[in-house]
């Protein structure tokens, strides 16, 4: 009776992974029909051009950073994986591996799913590359973003409510901390993995008391850029989806996403010149990470064809539009928001979609969605 049972249960969860592969490919095919009728009803053609021969990536390593629209590739990395039958490194609850110490593989020595082996690693972390390709192996491919640091501090200082934490104002914040240098150890540890202070290198996982040494800060960027296949540019997302798709060798149709925890723009602080020079000064070691592998962005771009960019560019932007009208994406809030579509909190956009299981997913918060991934790797975990 027992065999009968386990093989009932392969059975099922073989069907269950046809399903969503099946899902998968359907919405991809329904954007594809959408965007060729509007091709041929507007005269254009899609642009696209084929990618060349390779393989499909299926060992990711991406460094989530904070504020730099990673949720956003987070959301396609899961879709894709999820769809493909891979495995996610994940913490056994919330959403973090590590928030204050570098990533180490005993922080899931005890997970129930340990023994499945893993393919995507794309959680918060602070980052550890050995320890990382220790779990993907490798050939895996590693990819991370970057954004403006003095946005991303803005970003940063609104969504985790720093006005309230250090009662004043994020233009008074500025010119307190470039009174003096040394008042940056005044704002470092604020809880819920922020460090604010240089967060970007933080993230990349080097010590807060190397990022005051321009030789350490230099070594870190050289490092990095040795050890990651592309790191994108927040500011420039389409672009950076394109090439992303380039580098994973997935389809462009992969790379359809609603921009996933963006605050609405009643919430976003415009800030004078002078604060932002202040602040540029007070994160001087983001800034000539930003500006480094911004400029590696550029020549990646450069290299990849400006025609062909545009053309992929537009592709995508049409690829997105089709994906809004299948889904009938449409605006809530946190109040108003589905349970498995509420945002982080309520200064963040939520979606309303209809049944489709990747319209479904696209619109997942990122709690919710992880909570199902690593529920679906308890069940396999069982039948290895």
């Amino acid at each position: 009776m027992s065999g009968g049972v386990s093989v009932g249960r392969v059975l099922g969860i073989a069907a269950a992974k046809r399903a969503r592969l099946f899902c998968y490919l359907l919405l991809c095919s329904l954007i594809l029909i959408f965007v060729a009728a509007h091709s041929r009803m507007s005269g254009g053609g899609d642009g696209g051009g084929m990618l060349p021969m390779c393989l499909p990536q299926t060992k990711v390593g991406f460094l989530k950073m904070h504020k730099c629209a990673s949720s956003t590739v987070q959301n396609i990395l899961f879709r894709y994986g999820e769809a493909h039958d891979l495995n996610f490194v994940l913490p056994s609850k919330n959403n973090y591996l590590g928030k204050e110490v570098p990533f180490n593989r005993t922080q899931i020595a005890d997970v129930p799913w340990s023994g499945i082996g893993y393919d995507i690693f794309a959680v918060h972390t602070v980052w550890n590359f050995a320890e990382v390709q220790a779990l993907l192996g490798p050939a895996a491919t590693f990819i991370s973003i970057v954004r403006d640091p003095v946005d991303l501090f803005e970003s940063l200082y609104t969504y985790a409510r720093w006005d309230q934490l250090f009662k004043m104002s994020l233009y008074r914040f500025a010119r307190a901390v470039s009174l003096n240098t040394t008042r940056s150890q005044d704002f470092l540890t604020v809880g819920a993995g922020y460090s604010g202070h240089n967060q970007m290198l933080h993230d990349f996982g080097l010590p807060e008391k190397d990022s005051y040494s321009v030789a350490k800060v230099k070594q870190k960027i050289a490092d990095i850029e040795q050890e990651f296949d592309l790191v994108m540019v927040a500011e420039d997302l389409d672009a950076s989806l394109v090439l992303l798709s380039e580098t994973l060798c997935w389809p462009l149709e992969a790379m359809v996403a609603l921009p996933v925890n963006v605050r609405f723009p009643q919430y976003k602080q415009p800030l004078d010149e002078q604060t932002r020079a202040l602040l540029r000064d007070w994160l001087w070691a983001d800034q000539m990470l930003y500006q480094h592998f911004k400029r590696l962005f550029h020549r990646r771009k450069h290299e990849f064809g400006e025609v062909r960019m545009h053309e992929a560019m537009q592709r995508l932007r049409k690829l997105n539009h089709a994906a809004r009208e299948m889904c009938g994406v449409s605006e809530t809030n946190f109040d108003n928001a589905n349970a498995d579509f509420r945002p982080s909190n309520n200064l963040v956009k939520g979606y309303e979609v209809n049944h489709f299981t990747d319209c479904i997913n696209m619109a997942r918060s990122e709690l919710s969605y992880i909570d199902i991934l690593r529920n679906k790797q308890v069940e396999k975990a069982k039948n290895v």
